[in-house]
C-alpha cells in the first residue's frame, strides 16, 4: 500500500514536472532583448542597487525568473516591461539629455522613496528588486552630487514680470496658455528642493483652494489649477537662502475628460523670463507618471504644508 502511494506521488511530480516543462518550452521567448547602445555610469554601489532592482524591466536585459514564462503570465510580463521601456531605458541612456538623465533619476528615487516603485505585486515574487533604507540613502547621496549650490555673487537676480509681455500669450505643447493671472491667486505653499537647488512658490486658482479648504480633491474638481514658480536657490555671504535666477512657471490644469491620459491633469512649463514653452506631449507623460507618487493628495505634492 505505501509503496503504491509513493508511486501515485512520484507519477503526479513527474507529471506537474513535465507540465511546467512544457509550458517553458513554449513561452521560452517573452521579450527580445535589443542592443545596449549606451548603459548608465554611475559609482559601483550606485549602479548595482539600479541593475539588481531596475534594470529587470527598465533595460535591454531583461533577465526572466521561470515563473515570468509561465503561459497567461508571459503576456503580462511582456507587456509591463515594453511599458517601463518606453518610460525609461538604461540601456538607451545614451539617448537622454543631461537635464532629462537627471529628472528620470530623480523620479525613479521619488517612486522608489514613496513605494510606488517596484509594484507591490511585482516586489512579493521578486524580493531582488526591494531596496533597503540604506540604498535609498546611499542613491541619494550619488544625485546630490550631481548638484551643487550656486552662490549669489553668480546668480542672476531675474524677477518674474509678466506685465510685459504682450499677446499673444505662450501656449505649450499640451495646448495650455500661459496665465499670468496667477499672480492674483492665493499661495497654497512654498518649498524649498535638497535636489535640485530650487525654491518655488505655489498658488491655487480659487476653484483649486476651495477644494483645498474642502477636502475635495479625490478627485480634484475641473478647473482647479496650480502654478507654480520656480527660482534658484543661491546662498549670500551671509550664508542666508534667498531666491536667485528665475527658472520657469510650472502649471497643472485639472480636466478629468480632456487629458484622461495624463489622470486628469494638464502640465506645462514656461521657461526663463522669455516665457518658453518647454517639453512635449511625452514630457507629460513622464510628469504623470512621476506625480501618481502623491495618489493620497490626488497627484499634487506638497499639500502637506496646508496642514
Amino acid at each position: 500500500m505505501k509503496i503504491t502511494n509513493r508511486l501515485k506521488i512520484i507519477s503526479i511530480s513527474a507529471g506537474i514536472l513535465a507540465t511546467v516543462t512544457a509550458a517553458m518550452s513554449f513561452t521560452n521567448k517573452v521579450v527580445d532583448n535589443p542592443p545596449v547602445t549606451g548603459d548608465l555610469e554611475a559609482p559601483a554601489e550606485v549602479k548595482a542597487i539600479f541593475e539588481r532592482a531596475c534594470y529587470p524591466c527598465h533595460s535591454n536585459t531583461a533577465n526572466l525568473q521561470w515563473f515570468d514564462r509561465l503561459p497567461g503570465v508571459a503576456a503580462m510580463v511582456k507587456k509591463d516591461i515594453l511599458a517601463a521601456r518606453q518610460h525609461l531605458n538604461f540601456s538607451e541612456w545614451d539617448k537622454l539629455s543631461r537635464g532629462d538623465q537627471d529628472a528620470l533619476l530623480w523620479e525613479a528615487y521619488n517612486m522608489i522613496n514613496s513605494g510606488t516603485m517596484p509594484l507591490p505585486a511585482y516586489a512579493a515574487l521578486h524580493r531582488d528588486a526591494k531596496v533597503s533604507t540604506a540604498e535609498l540613502s546611499t542613491l541619494r547621496q550619488f544625485l546630490l552630487t550631481k548638484r551643487k549650490v550656486v552662490t549669489a555673487e553668480k546668480a542672476d537676480t531675474i524677477q518674474t514680470n509678466t506685465t510685459s509681455i504682450s499677446a499673444p500669450l505662450p501656449i505649450a505643447p499640451t495646448g495650455i496658455r500661459f496665465m499670468p493671472e496667477f499672480r492674483h491667486w492665493q499661495v497654497m505653499s512654498t518649498t524649498s528642493r535638497f535636489d535640485n537647488t530650487t525654491m518655488r512658490v505655489m498658488y491655487a486658482n480659487p476653484i483649486a483652494m476651495q477644494a483645498i479648504r474642502e477636502n475635495n480633491i479625490h478627485p480634484w474638481p475641473d478647473g482647479a489649477i496650480i502654478a507654480k514658480v520656480v527660482w534658484e536657490k543661491v546662498r549670500d555671504k551671509n550664508g542666508y537662502i534667498q531666491p536667485g535666477k528665475f527658472l520657469n512657471v510650472q502649471y497643472m490644469v485639472r480636466n478629468a475628460s480632456l487629458y484622461a491620459d495624463t489622470d486628469g491633469w494638464g502640465y506645462a512649463k514656461f521657461e526663463t523670463p522669455a516665457l518658453k514653452p518647454a517639453g512635449t506631449l511625452l514630457t507629460a507623460q513622464s510628469c504623470a507618471s512621476c506625480h501618481k507618487a502623491a495618489d493620497k493628495t490626488g497627484g499634487i505634492f506638497d499639500l502637506s504644508t496646508l496642514n
